[in-house]
């Protein structure tokens, strides 16, 4: 499934740029779903930098009726980004930890200059590979897919929202 989100930001795109990129750890104080964020590769070519993030959702964001069937391992994910200053861009793709290589999600941010103001607009997209699916019949699998994707994408896109507003608060903060 498919999404897009466009969120406006009320600072010059240099600065809102590199806030995403380069104060990630710092943010984390900014989204109370999250518990923490490692980086664990930094790599830079030229205007390209290449992140490997391992996020940890808090465990407060499951509701309580289900958080005993919840393995901590199930609120993590690694983020694989390229940040490609030049072209103001960053391309990502997530490896969730629950059901590995069963749902596929990946996306790219273009940050526009709007004067003293950032458009920031975020594509992505989430499929589940339901013949990957392990134990579930392929039937049912197939016809719970679009659901599935639909609630995942419904939970994964407010809080897209909440990192671009993580990133205002910060910089209103902070400068």
């Amino acid at each position: 499934m498919r999404f897009t989100i466009t969120d406006e930001l009320p600072h010059p795109r240099d600065l809102v740029f590199q806030t995403h990129r380069d104060k990630l750890l710092e943010l984390v104080e900014y989204l109370p779903n999250i518990d923490k964020v490692e980086t664990t590769k930094r790599e830079e070519d030229g205007a390209v930098v290449r992140l490997e993030n391992h996020w940890t959702a808090a465990q407060t964001d499951v509701p309580a009726v289900v958080r005993p069937l919840i393995k901590a391992e199930y609120l993590t994910w690694v983020d694989y980004a390229e940040w490609d200053e030049e072209h103001y861009r960053c391309r990502w793709r997530l490896e969730l930890n629950v059901l590995p290589g069963v749902i596929e999600a990946h996306g790219e941010n273009v940050f526009l200059d709007e004067g003293d103001e950032t458009v920031v607009n975020m594509t992505g997209e989430f499929v589940i590979h339901h013949e990957r699916i392990p134990g579930v019949p392929a039937f049912v699998a197939k016809s719970a897919a679009p659901a599935l994707e639909k609630f995942i994408v419904g939970l994964v896109q407010p809080n897209l929202r909440k990192s671009n507003a993580a990133v205002v608060e910060y910089i209103d903060d902070n400068l």
